[in-house]
Parts: C-alpha cells; sequence; structure tokens
C-alpha cells in the first residue's frame, strides 16, 4: 500500500469530497526565498490548482538578519495574491501564515505571533545545530503560550534523525523501568519523544519521500512514518518547477483516496 492511504491528516473532509491542503509553501513574491514576482506566484499557484491542491498555506521564512518582513506585509501580499487568482479564475485558496527559525530571536517574534491562518499552530524550523535543550525549552514556552507548534519538515533535521542502536536491552530502550537496575543507564527519552509527548505537530515533505533531499531524508521520512509522527504534509515549493517535479503516483494517490 502506499504511505498516503494512511494520512487523511492531508485533507480536510468537506461535502463527501476530500480537499487537498498544502501547509507549507513559499507562495508569496518577493518575501523570502521564494518567487521574486507576482506572477510567478500565480503560475505556482496554477500549477498546485492543476496538481489537485485546494487550499495553500503561504508560510515565507522569518530568519533575524535574511528575512524580516512585517506580519502585516505577509497578509496584505495574501490578500492581493488571492485577487489575482479570482480574477483569473484559478481555483485556490490561499491562507497566511510563517515559517519561523528556531533560534534565540524567535520568542520575541512570537510576542505578535503569526498563526497558520485561524488556527494556533505556529510553523517552527528547527536548525540542525540548535542544542536539543535549547529546543527544549524554546518549544515548552511556546506551548505555554497556548500556541502549538507545528515542527517543520522534521525528517530534515539531524536532531531528530532515526535513533542510533544502542548497548541496552530493547526492553529498556521502549520502555521506562520504575525501579533502578544497577548498571542499567536511565530512561532518557529522545527530543522527537519530548516534542511529541508536549503536543507538537510534524509537517512532513512531499519531496522527502521522492527522495528529493537524499537517502538519508528519505530513510527519515519512512521511519517517521512508521511511527505516526506526521499530523500534516505540505509541498515546501519554492517555484513551479517544485510543484511539477511531485512524482505522479503521489498526487494520483491522493486525488483517488
Amino acid at each position: 500500500m502506499h504511505f498516503f492511504t494512511f494520512h487523511l491528516s492531508l485533507f480536510t473532509f468537506h461535502s463527501s469530497h476530500f480537499l487537498m491542503i498544502d501547509y507549507h509553501c513559499h507562495l508569496l513574491p518577493n518575501l523570502d526565498d521564494g518567487p521574486d514576482h507576482i506572477d510567478d506566484s500565480v503560475a505556482m499557484a496554477a500549477a498546485l490548482r492543476d496538481a489537485g491542491f485546494k487550499t495553500v498555506y503561504c508560510t515565507p521564512h522569518l530568519i533575524k538578519g535574511s528575512f524580516e518582513e512585517s506580519n502585516q506585509t505577509v497578509r496584505s501580499s495574501v490578500s492581493e495574491l488571492q485577487a489575482r487568482l479570482h480574477a483569473e479564475n484559478i481555483d485556490l485558496e490561499v491562507l497566511p501564515g510563517r515559517e519561523y527559525y528556531l533560534d534565540e530571536y524567535l520568542l520575541d517574534y512570537l510576542k505578535d505571533p503569526m498563526t497558520m491562518g485561524e488556527t494556533q499552530y505556529v510553523m517552527i524550523e528547527i536548525p540542525g545545530h540548535a542544542q536539543a535543550e535549547f529546543v527544549k525549552e524554546t518549544l515548552f514556552r511556546i506551548k505555554c503560550s497556548r500556541l502549538v507548534p507545528i515542527i517543520a519538515h522534521p525528517e530534515r533535521c539531524g536532531l531528530l534523525a532515526i535513533p542510533q542502536k544502542q548497548e541496552t536491552s530493547s526492553w529498556l530502550r521502549f520502555s521506562k523501568p520504575k525501579h533502578k537496575i544497577p548498571g542499567a543507564k536511565p530512561y532518557e527519552p529522545s527530543l522527537l519523544d519530548y516534542l511529541k509527548d508536549l503536543g507538537c505537530a510534524f509537517q512532513g515533505n512531499l519531496g522527502s519521500f521522492a527522495g528529493w533531499y537524499g537517502p538519508e531524508v528519505l530513510k527519515s521520512a519512512k521511519y517517521l512514518q512508521q511511527k505516526n509522527i506526521y499530523t500534516h504534509f505540505g509541498t515546501d515549493a519554492h517555484s513551479p518547477r517544485g510543484i511539477k517535479r511531485l512524482p505522479a503516483e503521489i498526487l494520483q494517490t491522493l486525488s483517488s483516496t
């Protein structure tokens, strides 16, 4: 069976049809490393519509010193693009969001958060060089503020990679012993376990399952899928080519599910 037959979280159920939603897309023009012009955004939107998507969350990067457009600029850009799509009869709903970079500036930015549409989700990208304890503390504080972190493409994050084999017995690795055992290492949940228990959501890139980011990312994506980690999916597209490159069998499966 195909991967996507197990994950209907990619869809919104409405009127007896499954509507495909892209939860991560760099669709807005001239805000980050996505399209430079609104005409390119329209071409991307048409490609998404042709691929079967009905709703797209626009998630431009917010990275201190690189991409720092205001939330109001993002909202205005979404409104302008939606008006253009209506004028060109491109049936695609676009909603605002951001892809926040997890660093020392993140909590300041989230004092005025840009959530994913009308939800409480905020999309967070965890850099591979981040310290696990800093990640835990930051995301705990975000969760305490009643926001829900949705972790962007965890399969591409080294901190959330497939766990390596350990020397301890399997039951010690996958259970929490109630009593101390002489010579046994204490149970230490992984960062992935911690974030899942914290209530974070996890967004997988469709291209990861097509092998776009290499065999290790593909392996991690399959592992996370097997562990039922993913709650959302997205193209993470930056151009029309990034959408048109999606394997036909993936889109056919989505359309027929």
